[in-house]
């Protein structure tokens, strides 16, 4: 009778730990993590796609997802082990480890400047901008980078000839154009709208820029990469199925960008859906000559930018998996 309870006992215990591995989908099986992001617009459409559609947790994830404002912020709450995943932008990244942290990229969400260059009415041209205040959200942030390519390839020098003011997010740039604080800043939606209902108008869109760059991607510690690949890749894989369904399904992702934005203006959410259609990577690759073009930036103020090499930066191993195992074609052709 003995050994009878102990060989149920046994096939219980085996056929529960079967179950619980295999089932994925169910709350005790989900592995909990926190991620934070730090911009509110359409080129964040995919991750509040993956999350409000659960794809997270359809590849075995509980994500906390939280925002805030500035790269700064984000980078601060990685480096304290608040949050395991972060969105950032490249030159995020590489001032992050000149400044003794261990972020790496490991998948591109965007790689232009996705950016509308939008400038007060008055101004005709970049090179009216000359001694005027130009805003950006955070010094070494992506719209700082992108500003200041923009400005020198008009023949300004920025600080200079064209005073940079750091003002926050987008929400704050567009009060700031609203205002007048500043004649000129790299905005997305749907902040955007707002400038253009204010009287501003777009003098450059972000495919005539012409650039190749890492404007945000997805961001971990190289130790954490190390101690927990199978949940970075799960995040990926997570956040590519939200990529694939911002293409198929057009009225349930602006549902799940709605809820992000907070708005349920069908003005904003049809532009914020466009944008990350227009902008956002349908595979998540990453390319070392969008980090070289930082590096090269950066060298004009720090001498180890010249030294340093872009694989110091992103790793993409990740995202090669998924595309062997055929993980990106299984997902557009569903």
């Amino acid at each position: 009778m003995k050994i009878k309870r102990c060989l149920k006992a046994t096939w219980l215990l085996a056929f529960g730990a079967l179950f619980f591995q295999s089932d994925v989908h169910g709350q005790t099986s989900l592995e909990r993590i926190n991620a934070i992001y730090a911009s509110i617009a359409g080129d964040h459409a995919a991750l509040y796609v993956a999350q409000e559609m659960g794809f997270f947790r359809k590849h075995g994830l509980d994500v906390n997802l939280s925002y805030t404002a500035g790269a700064a912020q984000v980078i601060q709450t990685m480096m304290a082990g608040e949050n395991q995943i972060a969105t950032a932008g490249g030159s995020g990244v590489v001032d992050a480890n000149f400044g003794g942290a261990d972020l790496v990229a490991v998948a591109g969400m965007v790689n232009m400047p996705a950016f509308y260059i939008v400038v007060q009415p008055e101004i005709k041209s970049i090179q009216d901008l000359r001694g005027k205040p130009v805003g950006i959200t955070r010094f070494g942030s992506s719209t700082d980078f992108t500003m200041r390519y923009i400005l020198r390839k008009a023949g300004l020098e920025p600080d200079k000839d064209v005073p940079l003011l750091q003002l926050g997010g987008q929400p704050e740039l567009a009060a700031g154009i609203e205002t007048r604080r500043i004649f000129a800043a790299p905005m997305t939606p749907p902040a955007l709208q707002k400038t253009l209902k204010a009287g501003a108008r777009v003098e450059i869109p972000p495919k005539t820029i012409g650039l190749s760059f890492p404007h945000v991607g997805i961001v971990v510690r190289k130790t954490y990469l190390a101690a927990r690949r199978q949940t970075v890749k799960n995040f990926i894989a997570g956040y590519a199925e939200g990529v694939a369904t911002l293409h198929k399904d057009k009225e349930g992702s602006k549902k799940a960008i709605a809820k992000f934005l907070h708005s349920d203006d069908a003005e904003i959410l049809e532009a914020s859906w466009q944008f990350g259609i227009d902008v956002i990577e349908r595979i998540p690759n990453l390319d070392p000559q969008m980090f070289r073009l930082v590096l090269e930036e950066r060298a004009r103020t720090r001498p180890e930018a010249a030294k340093a090499k872009p694989e110091q930066f992103y790793d993409d191993s990740l995202v090669r998996e998924l595309e062997r195992e055929g993980f990106f074609k299984k997902i557009y052709q569903r």
